[in-house]
């Protein structure tokens, strides 16, 4: 049975209208982990706190559109969906469903991040419970079960991919045979297609330009697959077996490149698509993205190498030849962001660096402790605040305005 929590308001609008700042998607409205805001110099102590927030057990990020925050948390049995007015961190409404905790090395907790779209929030729960909601008041529209409904399989670390919405459909890594990669009618929950047989990796699907069609790239268990995106049939794929067949950072486009990476003592590497065939033009074991996935800037690619408890550092790439530019072990394990040609990254223990994306060379600007506990979840940005969220779901809302 659901039960959701609605708090009394004197006007909910039927639609919340998007904006250029916002932040739809987990890695932004591009899917790309980027925003076109630029951040000021920091004041002494870093940047201000404005509020903070309890969400509940889980690695989720925090989307944010129109003035509202959505994000996602387990507690009392129950994973939950919050919208909170992204000024105060107030709760305006919850929506939540029977869950397991899943704390399999780790908090446990939903991994998904919520996705806005034309009204309506997606939400997808860690053993396959899938939700539309409406944004204004948390109204739910439809609910389906994944794995009940199309055989998805989930994986030791439950599901973790976030929705992706790509015109009327919404996309699913679902890893079920016969049903892999899942479209649905991102407004009834109906099936549109389905393809492939391919366990799911822990990343979330990208619709991308590739080959001279729109292509949807999904980085399952054991390679990377392209689907048509009208039909969902597989237009190539590429082998790539990581240990304990953990894939989890969301491919990234450069140019005509897609670039893909995995820790475990694997590597990175950028396949060029033509022809329907996928060929690797460089491979390096320079940079080992363990779940956070790297950025792009002017043909340089920022990310964390490294694994949780091993060794780790922030390393700068050439996207183009998978050459390393520089690396630094100043920076530690964590996520990353790129806001203007700065980059925003949050250290696994809660420290919160401000750094310019340069190709020659690592120049820090600010560092500051914003969270404790264990900090796995990228953080987002919209309206000049940045969301730095930890494992243990405590939000913390930052000015980055320099006031």
């Amino acid at each position: 049975m659901i039960r959701r929590g609605v708090l009394a308001l004197l006007f909910i609008p039927v639609t919340i209208p998007s904006r250029a700042a916002d932040w739809p998607h987990y890695r932004g409205a591009k899917m790309d982990g980027s925003t076109t805001e630029t951040i000021a110099a920091w004041p002494a102590g870093g940047p201000k706190e404005l509020w903070r927030a309890q969400l509940g057990t889980g690695c989720a990020s925090v989307t944010v559109v129109g003035g509202r925050v959505f994000g996602a948390g387990f507690r009392d049995g129950r994973e939950v969906l919050h919208c909170l007015d992204a000024k105060t961190g107030k709760t305006l409404w919850s929506h939540s469903w029977t869950a397991k905790l899943g704390d399999y090395l780790f908090e446990g907790g939903p991994r998904a991040t919520p996705t806005v779209d034309g009204g309506h929030v997606y939400a997808l729960g860690a053993d396959g419970h899938l939700a539309c909601v409406e944004a204004a008041g948390g109204k739910p529209v439809w609910e389906k079960n994944i794995a009940a409904e199309w055989g998805a399989k989930r994986m030791d670390w439950g599901f973790s991919g976030s929705p992706t919405v790509e015109g009327e459909l919404l996309l699913i890594d679902a890893g079920g045979k016969g049903a892999s990669t899942l479209a649905l009618d991102k407004k009834s929950g109906a099936l549109v297609w389905k393809a492939g047989d391919d366990e799911p990796g822990y990343g979330s699907p990208r619709v991308v330009m590739l080959d001279g069609r729109k292509t949807v790239l999904v980085f399952k268990a054991g390679s990377i697959v392209g689907h048509a995106l009208e039909t969902g049939a597989v237009l190539w794929r590429h082998e790539w077996e990581t240990a304990w067949k953990i894939n989890a950072a969301t491919p990234v486009l450069a140019g005509d490149l897609v670039v893909i990476s995995s820790a475990y003592n694997h590597g990175a590497a950028a396949l060029r698509v033509k022809g329907g065939k996928p060929a690797q033009v460089w491979f390096t074991k320079k940079l080992l993205a363990q779940f956070n996935t790297p950025v792009l800037r002017d043909g340089s690619l920022f990310g964390i190498d490294g694994e949780v408890g091993k060794r780790s550092a922030l390393v700068c790439l050439d996207a183009n030849t998978g050459d390393e530019r520089w690396r630094t072990a100043d920076v530690k394990n964590g996520s990353l962001i790129l806001a203007g040609d700065k980059l925003v990254v949050l250290t696994e223990t809660g420290e919160l660096i401000l750094a310019d994306a340069f190709a020659t060379a690592y120049r820090e600007l600010g560092r500051a402790k914003v969270l404790g506990d264990r900090c796995w979840v990228q953080p987002a940005m919209a309206d000049g605040v940045l969301f730095c969220k930890n494992n243990r779901g405590e939000l913390v809302a930052l000015s980055m305005a320099g006031k």
